[in-house]
């Protein structure tokens, strides 16, 4: 039932929008801004118990060292994808864009470990 409140906020917050892009279009943009950083804020708090879950049922398997750096790489995700959305709403995308190759360069510096592992294990079932 959340979703469809939150798809109700976010239609009306479209509205509001469209009225303020002609009257004053730099509130249209405070305005997207900040439903954009509040429904991102209801989508981590959604997410959390998934997180939480998965932490959890890795305790004890091999995979618990690999859960921190992949929690981490999907905050950078999503925090890259917000930051990138918000550009592209300024209209600026090139920004945007650059932002978006920033974040992969990041998620791979942070991978690498998991990836070297990933090669060895292949390496030794070869």
């Amino acid at each position: 039932m959340d979703s469809i409140k939150i798809c109700g906020i976010v239609i009306c917050a479209l509205c509001v929008c469209v009225v303020f892009k002609n009257i004053k279009s730099e509130y249209s943009l405070f305005i997207r801004l900040v439903i954009t950083v509040s429904v991102s804020i209801f989508s981590l708090a959604a997410i959390y118990p998934i997180l939480s879950y998965i932490s959890e049922i890795s305790n004890g398997t091999s995979l618990k060292e690999y859960i921190p750096t992949l929690i981490k790489a999907f905050g950078i995700a999503m925090a890259i994808q917000i930051t990138s959305d918000i550009c592209k709403d300024a209209g600026e995308g090139a920004m945007a864009e650059r932002i978006a190759l920033f974040g992969r360069a990041e998620i791979l510096i942070l991978t690498i470990p998991i990836i070297k592992n990933l090669f060895s294990l292949c390496a030794e079932i070869m």
